[in-house]
Formats: C-alpha cells, structure tokens, sequence
C-alpha cells in the first residue's frame, strides 16, 4: 500500500461522475434538472445510439455570461447553495455543483450558452475534463450543451451500457417523469433524428397524460386534491377496472421532482390494496407537496430517493388521503359498452397524436412498494341465514354443486319433469335505501337470490350481498379484534372434526390464533379434533370446514410477532367468507336494507377483502344504447 497522497482532480472528477452518471439517462435527468431551474419554457433532447454518441439538451432559459460558463464546469460550482443550512429548504432541483464537471470529465463535452441581453454567446470545448477552448460564438438565448462519445475514456464504464433500445427507455423515462412534473414546460425528444416524443405546455397534469399516454388512459383516471396541515396531495387515480398487472404506472413526485418512495408505495398498497384483484396492480400518479425542510433530498447523489423527517405521518397522511378520495370517487365499477369514434373523434385525434407527437408508456417507475393488507375497520351488525340452495365455497367464490346424470339410455324415454319456481318475493315501490351517499336512491328486487337491486335516478346498482356481508364481517370482526375479542358462543354438543397429520400439527403451533378467534379446540385422541366453542356469528353448520380451511392454511413454522398480524388478517377474512350470508340465502326486504345500510358505513365498501367488487352500476344512457334507444 502506497503513501496516502491527494487525488487529482482528474481522477476525483471521474469518481464523482461514477456516482452521479450512472448511464445516458442520467445525464439527461442532471441537464433537464439544470434547465428547469434556469426558468426554461421550452426543452429540446436530441440522442443519437442510445446516448452513447450523443446527448444533446438546448433550453431557453435565463442563460450564463463568460464566467459563469466556466465556474459550472469546476467541481461543486453552484449558484444554489451558500450555507450548509440552505441544504434544510432546497426547492431547486441541481444543487451539488458536480454535474457538469462530472459528466465532462468522461465525454468530449461542449457548453453554448447566452444570457437575453448579450450580444454574443459563449462556448466551452471541454475533452474528458481537460478544457480545450473558450470562445465568443453566436447562439439564441439559453443554454445548449452536447455530450459526445459517452464513457469514451472509461472503457469499463462503458461496456456496462446496455443496447442502444434498451438506454433510450431509460431516457425515454426520465424525459417523461420531468414533462409529468413540469407540464407548464414544451418538451419534445427525438432519437436518431426521429420524434419520441413533443408534447406542447399545457394547463393540467391531466391534460399532460393526455398527451403522453392518450385520451384512453387519461379518461379511465379518476382526479382529486387534498390538503392536509402539513402535506398537499394532487392525484390521478385509475378507475377500479383500470389496473395493470405491475408498478410500472406508479409515479411519485415530490415538490414537482421525481422520485422512488418505500413510504409512499406502501400507503398506496394499505389504502387500495382491498379494492385491486390480486396479481393486479393500481394505476397512480401522486404529487406531494411539503415544506422543503420536513425532507431530505441530499439522500442519494442521482436525488432520486428521499427521506422524510416524519414518516409515520407521511404515510398515515396518504394512506386517509387516498381513502377520502376514493369514497369521494365511488370506486364502483361501471358497465359499459365500448363506442367506435366517429369519424370526427379520429380526426380530432390525430391531429392530437401530430401535436403531441404519443410516447409510448415508460417501462420503469420511481415508484415502490410492498403489497400489505388494508385493515381499518368499523363495526357493524348482520344476520346471517342457513342457504336453501346447496353451495360449495372456494375462497369465497360460491359454486353450485355439478349433478351427474346417471340415466342413461333411459333418460329418452322418461317424461319430463317440470318445475315450477316459486316467484321473486315483491318489494313494495318507494322503499328507499341508504346507500352511500347517494340520493334517492330505492329498492327494487333481488336477482337469483345473489344480487340486490337498487335504482337511482339515472343508474342501477347490483350489489353481490355475499361479498357485501363478507366486507361488513371482516370490518367488524377486525374492530373487536383490536377491542375486547369477538364473542364466543358455547357449543351445546361439540362438533367432532378428523383431522390429518399436518392440520394436527398445525393446530399445535398455531393454537393462539384459534383463541384470538373465539374457537375452543380440543384434541381428543388420535386425529379427532373437538370444537366445544365458536365465534358467535359463525353458524355451527360451517364450524367444521372453517376450522379445516383455518388449518389448511396456516404456515407449517411457527409465526413470529411480525407474521401474526397477517395470519389473523387472513383468518379473519376466512372466518368472514364463512359467517357472511350465501348466494342462494333468500333475505326479506328489512335484512337486504340493513345489510346495504351497514356497508354504507364500511371503512371500504367497494370490495370484499378477497377484492371482488362488492357493487356494479350501470347507467341508464348504458342500458338505453343496448336497446338502440
């Protein structure tokens, strides 16, 4: 090992750029950040090879004069930060004073720049951070920089680069992210000399998705704003039938900077986690605003991540925030008919996709998250009736049991049985129903002994009452859990259950959840299981098969204090599927209001904790256009 000596300011140069360019992409976020911050209402990139050749960035900013163009070319050189106390409220986007310097130390690097009342321009030739010439040249106001031969002199650096198409999508990406943050700004991209993308300032972040992702994408989204003392959220919000099967359309900006968030990904999962299918993912652009001092965005040298100084209220913050406006919404899904554009719409179209020149959706997100289950209940009250119809029950999903026809030949000969249905039980007209918070809104009837209808003034809606009392279940059954446990109800006789060798296992290490759950389980010699005690709400006649479900289901380790919320959770939600009201049980018309009436009140009412909707409109314009009205 050599004597400790100072590196020079070649090599340091080179490290910095090691943190801060990581790839073309990179280089186009710093120089977009640059003109955003020099006031730019236009911002021009042009790429050649993927960024490997060239990288160009011109703005129409407030420009540089001669000596400012060379102090931005010297390491930690910046016109934003004089303090150490100015890092607690940055609200410019480059700072460190590394960039330039950085990313002219590994390309042959060439800064044009002019201020609106100069005369001449000045131009900066710089060749792998060793300056080559400085010059008056003519140029229009702003600044215009050109990146060659990316990585050229950092042959290692520059075989990590991936194939041209795959470092364009991350350019692609980054010059998105920044016309989602910056719509009042005229960003446009061209790759080889072809257009990616050229979409004009507009108004609205809507009106800017619009633009980039189509009129499609914009009108399946669903647009809110609240305020909170210390945290202001805009949104965009995908409709319930508009998810994606990943987080690619899950974009967090702060302060109007892009940016990846494990607090946000998981206040987004915890408040729409019920209301998304499984495997499924919701679609979400949020913009937060906060003071610059409650965050830290000297966290990471690319700024891409963030630290807040007070995280449990950021997240519980979004989590109601993003509740509210989904109640506000009505998250229920809709049927409708697809329409074909009139000829009209095509046009109007076109000439909108010739302005804004689409680009296609970004492949990778700032936005992340762990999946975590929604689970802030309210309490309630429900009846629950012994089904008429047989039913077999898979997670939650009821099926009619298959008939087997063992005639035979003789079936053809054998007279045909008819039968008579008994009549769908009448509702008297008038009988009004509270259902959220819509008006006037009244009970008609109910379908196949599963739906409940209800009419509004301009819409039906049909209500699964399975998966509405599951919701109502669930919510309550979480409520006493957190309170003074769920009631139990003695057995008079026990129920006897034959347990395998592994659900006998299962029941020796996972015994406390069954307590928590108001069972009594007592094992009885060999593989008999006795059930001397139940959750009250539960009916007897399931006992048995919850109790197995329960079994089946649980870990085969020992769950530690981390995992037992999530084994309760998902047993209270099997305890809620097994208590909840069947497909085929027939309810009068005061059981389907109170039903109604409690899912009113539910903290989710949109979807069962299995997320199935628990509600479906439909408009009456909808039903007019299917008889061609």
């Amino acid at each position: 090992m050599g004597k400790i000596k100072i590196l020079s300011a070649d090599v340091a140069n080179k490290i910095a750029a090691g943190e801060v360019v990581e790839r073309p992409a990179s280089v186009v976020k710093e120089l977009i950040e640059n003109a955003v911050d020099a006031g730019s209402t236009s911002i021009r990139v042009e790429i050649r090879a993927g960024g490997k050749r060239l990288i160009h960035v011109s703005d129409n900013g407030i420009g540089m004069e001669r000596e400012d163009a060379l102090l931005a070319l010297e390491r930690h050189a910046t016109s934003k930060v004089d303090r150490i106390e100015d890092l607690e409220c940055i609200q410019t986007f480059g700072f460190r004073g590394e960039a330039l310097a950085s990313i002219a130390s590994v390309s042959q690097f060439e800064l044009l720049t002019r201020t609106a009342d100069a005369l001449e321009g000045t131009k900066v030739s710089v060749d792998g951070g060793v300056f080559r010439s400085v010059q008056e040249s003519g140029c229009s106001p702003g600044t215009h920089m050109s990146i060659n031969n990316l990585f050229y002199n950092v042959p290692a650096r520059l075989k990590f680069l991936k194939t041209d198409t795959t470092e364009m999508n991350h350019v692609t990406n980054q010059v998105t992210w920044a016309a989602l943050a910056h719509p009042n700004i005229h960003f446009s991209l061209t790759h080889n000399g072809r257009s990616i993308l050229d979409v004009r300032a507009c108004d609205s972040h809507l009106e800017r998705v619009r633009l980039l992702y189509g009129k499609e994408f914009a009108e399946n989204l669903i647009e809110f704003t609240e305020d909170l003392p210390d945290l202001k959220v805009y949104g965009l919000l995908g409709k319930p039938e508009f998810t994606k099967p990943n987080r690619e359309y899950q974009l967090f900006f702060l302060n109007q900077r892009p940016i990846r968030s494990r607090i946000i990904g998981a206040a987004l999962t915890e408040a729409l986690d019920a209301m998304v299918a499984k495997g499924r993912q919701p679609v979400a652009l949020l913009f937060l605003t906060l003071e610059p001092e409650t965050v830290d965005v000297n966290v990471h040298p690319a700024k891409i991540e963030v630290r807040f100084r007070n995280e449990r209220t950021i997240y519980s913050g979004i989590v109601r925030i993003l509740r509210n406006a989904v109640h506000k919404a009505k998250y229920i899904p809709k049927i409708e008919t697809p329409t074909e554009p009139t000829q009209s719409e095509e046009d109007a179209e076109t000439r909108d996709n010739s302005l804004s020149g689409r680009v296609s959706t970004p492949r990778h997100t700032p936005g992340t998250g762990q999946r975590q289950r929604a689970t802030t209940p309210i309490a309630g009250t429900q009846r629950t009736h012994a089904p008429q119809v047989p039913t077999q029950e898979t997670d939650g999903i009821e099926q009619a049991p298959e008939t087997v026809d063992t005639s035979g030949a003789q079936a053809a000969s054998t007279p045909t049985e008819i039968v008579i249905q008994p009549p769908q039980q009448e509702i008297p007209d008038g009988v009004n129903l509270s259902l959220l918070d819509f008006e006037n809104v009244q009970l008609k009837t109910n379908l196949f002994k599963t739906y409940i209808v209800a009419e509004a003034e301009d819409k039906i809606f049909f209500i699964d009452q399975h998966v509405a009392a599951e919701r109502v279940l669930y919510e309550r059954f979480v409520n006493q859990m957190q309170a003074d446990g769920i009631p139990v109800q003695g057995l008079l006789l026990p129920v006897t259950l034959e347990a395998t060798p592994q659900q006998l296992s299962a029941l020796k290490i996972h015994g406390d959840i069954f307590e928590k759950l108001g069972f009594d389980l007592e094992e009885f010699g060999g593989n008999t299981i006795l059930i001397r005690a139940i959750p009250s709400p539960l009916p007897t006649r399931v006992a048995a098969q919850t109790v197995t479900d329960l079994l089946d289901k649980l870990p085969e380790a020992p769950h530690t204090d981390v995992q037992l919320p999530e084994a309760i959770d998902n047993a209270l939600i099997t305890l809620a599927c097994k208590s909840a009201v069947k497909a085929g049980d027939t309810l009068d018309t005061k059981e389907m209001m109170n039903l109604i009436k409690e899912l009113s009140e539910a903290k989710l009412p949109f979807n069962c904790p299995h997320s199935r909707p628990i509600i479906v409109e439909m408009g009456r314009d909808e039903l007019e256009r299917r008889f061609h009205r």
